[in-house]
């Protein structure tokens, strides 16, 4: 049995990200949990941002913005980014910035930071939505793995990703417990 909760959209674990971005000549961090991939080829990821964050206004204004992911570690520094508008604190003091070639901020406290270019913008209700193309995406040179003469990135519990409920609590990563196109492959014809 289960028991109808609403209409609200309980998708877990949300990632918690940092939308980085310059308004009006000053550097600007916004939490979101609104984030989405949107597909890999082409690469495009999706945000949605309330329409009157003073971030919003910075990205309409650029057509740009970074995704940093922000490890456990930083749940305080992020979540101060979430409480508090940047119209009237100045929350690009709260890291060590690195300014991409497009003119965007880019954490370097995160071990990941993902550079985007506007390609589509739209507005439902009080909801500003940005779909991005990932230009360039960064990562921690003691993020990355080289086994059998490829490199890729750690695990996730090696990143430590700050993670969020719609309980209004935050979380880390679990375990691994399985890879992902392999697993599914166990199952016999008999177990269908």
């Amino acid at each position: 049995m289960k028991k109808n909760i609403g209409n609200v959209p309980y998708i877990y674990p949300i990632p918690i990200v940092l939308i980085g971005c310059v308004v009006n000549g000053k550097i600007n961090y916004t939490e979101v949990g609104d984030v989405a991939v949107m597909g890999i080829n082409p690469p495009l990821v999706a945000i949605s941002l309330n329409e009157n964050h003073f971030g919003t206004e910075g990205i309409v204004k650029s057509a740009k913005f970074s995704i940093n992911i922000p490890t456990a570690e930083m749940m305080e520094r992020a979540d101060y980014c979430g409480i508090y508008s940047g119209k009237d604190e100045d929350k690009g003091r709260l890291f060590m910035a690195e300014m991409h070639e497009t003119g965007v901020p880019m954490i370097k406290e995160c071990p990941v930071c993902i550079i985007c270019n506007v390609i589509k913008d739209f507005n439902i209700k009080h909801r500003h939505i940005f779909i991005g193309e990932v230009l360039g995406t960064y990562i921690e040179d003691r993020y990355m793995i080289k086994e059998d003469g490829k490199e890729h990135v750690a695990p996730l519990d090696e990143l430590n990703p700050l993670l969020y409920g719609l309980d209004n609590k935050y979380y880390s990563i679990g375990n691994q417990i399985g890879t992902g196109y392999k697993e599914g492959k166990k199952i016999t014809s008999e177990q269908l």
